[in-house]
């Protein structure tokens, strides 16, 4: 008997080909996106796999599961220029709010498709690490502007 990596009996659990875990992608991803990319996994597991693409995680979630508000952005910044994840933001907004993004993590099926499509794949070690000191960068950045207005 075949077992879905979907069950429901145990919650489900999330497949990380050896493909991945061996990746520059993957290797380089910074810890606050390594905790985004667990919270962005419950999240499907929570909707039983099925809405990939339609994951809705707020910062205050993200914040919750131990990323720093202040890495947020470029934690998710590097998440997409190494190919591991897809950030959609929604134009309309509700009043003065905007509504939350919506994301897809690039090795795991989208909803209605029958597999990954592994954008981290074409991620060179180079790329990997360029990207990383890009997202740390703008990290810094935003750190630095947030202290100068506080003062």
């Amino acid at each position: 008997m075949r077992r879905s990596w979907l069950d429901d009996t145990e919650g489900g659990w999330v497949p990380h080909r050896l493909r991945l875990l061996i990746s520059p992608a993957w290797r380089h991803r910074p810890k606050p996106l390594a905790r985004i990319l667990e919270r962005l996994e419950i999240e499907h597991l929570k909707h039983g796999g099925a809405e990939n693409g339609y994951l809705v995680v707020t910062y205050a979630q993200f914040i919750a599961h131990g990323v720093s508000r202040k890495a947020i952005r470029g934690a998710l910044s590097a998440g997409v220029a190494l190919g591991l994840l897809e950030v959609i933001q929604t134009v309309e907004w509700i009043g003065e709010l905007r509504p939350p993004n919506q994301y897809r993590i690039t090795y795991l099926p989208a909803k209605d498709r029958r597999a990954p499509t592994d954008e981290w794949a074409s991620v060179s070690e180079e790329a990997a690490k360029s990207a990383v000191r890009a997202a740390t960068a703008d990290a810094e950045e935003d750190r630095d502007s947030g202290k100068r207005m506080a003062s």
